[in-house]
């Protein structure tokens, strides 16, 4: 008997998506944001003006989560940026949970995105059989699924979207950018499914994938069996991986759209 796909969970999912971030927890992010704190409030009391459906009914929260989104998608260096959060929830150090709860909470604010989205990035490891569950500790990006996408590497996963959440409205952008992909945040613990592994004749093997919402876990028995769903999803998937996506000239992929799906460290 063939033995069940490995579900290559994280020895850390500290956050499943529809965390909602508590005043201790907001507290303790916006001490951490120090000196940061009035730049990116600033950026965001910006855009609660113009868009005054995030704010909800608890003004000082929704703006407290939208700092640490802010912060996360335009911080350039120091404690703040991405890479710095993204390595402290994979190693379960644990120093920046109260920043990503937040972030986790801002998310759930955003409009979410269904689709197909695309991830860059090289093999890393054997690739995932089909019916493998991924869940990463970290926020999972990658870019809104279009004809022409950035170049200098090559698409590593193809997800299939339900309420990844679409951020372009946080990022003020220069005039001129509109072309710019479209960038899609899956909240930390988000569960993906292996649907299978397309071969390309140049470039690495690409990763087919549906996002699981809610509570990834309830969702998966470890069966190579693809449900409704999950054949609806990939045909999605075969579908746009099927037509030409020219590289964008002069563009890469951003950085937090690139990596493995899914693994520790």
């Amino acid at each position: 008997m063939k033995p069940p796909p490995r579900q290559a969970r994280p020895a850390h999912l500290p956050f499943v998506p529809g965390h909602v971030s508590g005043a201790a927890e907001q507290a303790a992010f916006r001490n951490f944001a120090a000196g940061a704190w009035e730049a990116h409030a600033a950026a965001v009391s910006r855009l609660l003006t113009r868009m005054p459906a995030l704010r909800g009914q608890e003004l000082e929260a929704a703006r407290i989560d939208l700092v640490a989104a802010h912060a996360y998608l335009t911080t350039e260096e120091g404690p703040l940026h991405h890479r710095e959060l993204v390595r402290d929830l994979h190693s379960g150090e644990g120093r920046l949970l109260p920043y990503a709860g937040c972030l986790a909470s801002a998310l759930r604010r955003l409009p979410s995105y269904r689709g197909v989205a695309l991830r860059g990035g090289d093999p890393a490891g054997p690739e995932p059989g089909v019916g493998t569950l991924l869940q990463d500790p970290a926020p999972v990006s990658a870019l809104a699924g279009t004809p022409a996408l950035p170049a200098g590497t090559a698409v590593r996963y193809a997800i299939w979207s339900v309420t990844g959440r679409k951020v372009r409205q946080l990022i003020d952008r220069p005039t001129g950018s509109a072309q710019t992909n479209e960038e899609i945040v899956f909240v930390p613990g988000t569960g993906f499914r292996v649907l299978g592994v397309r071969t390309v004749p140049a470039g690495p093997s690409v990763v087919l994938l549906r996002e699981l919402p809610g509570n990834a876990t309830a969702y998966m028995d470890g069966s190579e069996e693809l449900s409704g769903l999950d054949l609806k999803a990939l045909a999605h998937l075969e579908e746009a991986l099927s037509k030409e996506n020219r590289a964008g000239g002069g563009r890469d992929w951003p950085e937090r759209c690139t990596g493995p799906v899914g693994q520790d460290g």
